[in-house]
């Protein structure tokens, strides 16, 4: 097994490699952070522990390279594949979490942990994103609110982090402090319970709905498309309701969620008292506070990935130029696919996806992360956000 503490000089020429990394300013992204070795070649097949080791000891080195330590980190997302029973899903996810616990910092960052259909490679059974930030620790925040929820097992874990403006929420669940699912069953009330732990997240951190800059919005897809729909349309209505229009940037995907019952899980980020930028547009599908950028979910229609891939990048391209920025600026993206042929074929999509990726931004490819979900709205195929960092010129105007 090679020696994933150190430094790695990964080949451009290979679509699954161990992680993909970028710094931009004092920010650094790190996606697709796989169980894999540096030809590679999987790691701990069937074995979820093996591989939470593995992709850990990736992260580490993704980190190292950048300079930085676990300690570092402010976000971390973590997506796994489990397909028992139901009734063992927490169990899985705590077995998955004990081995986690031997690399989280205290305190941890802000996290969020989804149960996805699968990955783009095949036979893995987790994969990580994350973000740190090289600033000294004194310039961090970490937001513990007393009106919040637990996890099931004791987790260094933080509900959220703020650094200068910027505020970093972790997943939010209909929890409570015992880490039990509350609300069951009940949509409606579970949407008002995340939002309220989103609240005071954002009130400890001195910020409230009206600095959002992105949502992710994680709903229930057991395999109906159209009760998957409405529950998608229901979470956003109560959401508009909440936080008021308009929304910042949403991604939003169907999968299975960490405990049973529940129906939705949300992270954020926001800006504290930041002027923004919304690219002119009605719909808000970029948002630009300084130099920071978020752009929504770009999806494409039902057309095979490569042609979607494509079609779903330009859109993204598209929303960058409308605040000045461009596609050389993003830190990382998030690749969610769905349908017949990501299943059949992942790894072929994630090779899809890579090249697409080289058409738009030469050899300067930024840190990505695909992930096979249960479904995307209105059926797409492919779904594609991004987040980037205008270095050049941070008070850049909009572009028409």
């Amino acid at each position: 097994m090679s020696d994933l503490n150190t430094p790695i000089s990964l080949g451009s020429h290979l679509s699954v490699q161990p992680f993909r990394q970028r710094r931009l300013g004092h920010q650094v992204f790190v996606g697709g952070v796989l169980p894999v070795d540096v030809t590679g070649r999987l790691m701990g097949a069937g074995d979820i522990e093996a591989q939470t080791h593995a992709v850990f000891r990736n992260l580490k080195a993704a980190l190292h390279a950048a300079g930085l330590e676990m300690a570092d980190l402010v976000r971390l997302n973590t997506y796994y594949v489990f397909e028992g029973d139901e009734a063992q899903a927490t169990v899985y996810w705590e077995k998955m979490t004990r081995v986690r616990l031997q690399y989280f910092p205290d305190p941890g960052p802000a996290a969020t942990a989804v149960r996805v259909r699968g990955m783009a490679c095949s036979g893995a059974l987790i994969q990580l994103e994350a973000e740190a930030l090289a600033v000294p620790a004194t310039q961090r925040q970490r937001i513990m609110p007393a009106k919040s929820w637990d996890w099931s097992i004791p987790v260094p874990l933080s509900q959220g982090w703020k650094a200068g403006r910027q505020v970093w929420v972790g997943g939010q669940v209909s929890a409570d402090m015992s880490g039990k699912a509350v609300a069951l069953g009940d949509l409606a009330g579970q949407t008002h319970n995340v939002l309220e732990h989103i609240r005071h997240v954002l009130l400890d951190a001195g910020s409230s709905f009206a600095d959002l800059t992105q949502l992710k919005v994680c709903y229930l897809h057991d395999g109906d498309q159209a009760a998957a729909q409405a529950r998608l349309e229901q979470i956003l209505e109560d959401v508009r309701t909440a936080c008021g229009e308009p929304l910042p940037p949403v991604t939003a995907f169907g999968v299975n969620l960490l405990y049973e019952g529940l129906l939705l899980e949300i992270d954020a980020t926001a800006q504290v008292g930041v002027a923004h930028d919304d690219g002119g547009d009605g719909g808000t599908q970029v948002r630009r506070c300084g130099p920071s950028i978020q752009v929504a979910g770009q999806s494409a229609g039902q057309a095979g990935i490569e042609q979607a891939a494509d079609e779903a990048l330009s859109r993204v391209a598209d929303q960058l130029r409308k605040v000045g920025s461009s596609p050389q600026a993003m830190g990382h993206l998030h690749v969610l696919v769905a349908g017949d042929e990501a299943d059949r074929q992942p790894d072929r999509v994630l090779s899809l996806f890579t090249e697409a990726l080289g058409r738009l931004c030469g050899e300067s490819v930024p840190p990505f992360t695909v992930v096979r979900v249960n479904g995307l709205p209105d059926g797409a195929s492919i779904q594609v956000d991004a987040v980037a960092v205008e270095l050049g010129n941070p008070d850049a105007s909009r572009q028409p």
